[in-house]
């Protein structure tokens, strides 16, 4: 029998719990409430191991979700969940448009300047607040870019590389 895995991407990040019967504060990366809802099972990744959890509600505000998981049922249980990223079977995801990209795909990239010299590979994303930044592998060093069109000059996922100006260019 043939073995597929299932390919999973990070649609938030856990931050805290919220009130006393298990609920998590979570803030969301690139879905919105309404397909977030129609999620019935998310996961997260504990210990290089996928524990899956079913919501039992979901409640949107303007830059978090409050999520309730049938598998948590108190404050103590949910303080564990702190931090872990929150994922999602991609199949059941809706397809990005052609200025929509998963995360999970811009880690396959190379980084270029304006004039075509490499950077580096990403080799991660961080979603800090207000904008996700790459963290680009250049050498012993990395270099961190704002994922913001000021910044951004093209994202090709068909030749996985990425197009940015350089720190002068914007001077």
């Amino acid at each position: 029998m043939q073995s597929t895995e299932v390919q999973r991407v990070a649609i938030g990040m856990i931050r805290k719990p919220h009130g006393v019967k298990g609920g998590l504060k979570v803030t969301l990366f690139s879905i919105d409430l309404d397909q977030l809802q129609k999620l019935e099972q998310l996961f997260v990744n504990r210990d290089n191991t996928w524990v899956g959890l079913t919501q039992q509600s979901c409640q949107g505000y303007a830059d978090y979700a409050i999520i309730r998981f049938n598998e948590i049922s108190d404050r103590t249980e949910a303080e564990t969940y702190r931090s872990l990223e929150l994922f999602a079977e991609q199949e059941l995801l809706p397809e990005p448009t052609d200025d929509e990209f998963y995360i999970k795909d811009l880690l396959t990239c190379q980084v270029v300047d304006q004039t075509g010299k490499l950077l580096g590979p990403v080799t991660d994303v961080l979603t800090p607040g207000a904008h996700e930044v790459l963290v680009i592998g250049a050498g012993a060093t990395e270099v961190m870019v704002p994922l913001v069109s000021d910044w951004v000059i093209d994202v090709d996922l068909d030749q996985h590389l990425i197009q940015v100006h350089s720190p002068e260019e914007l001077n």
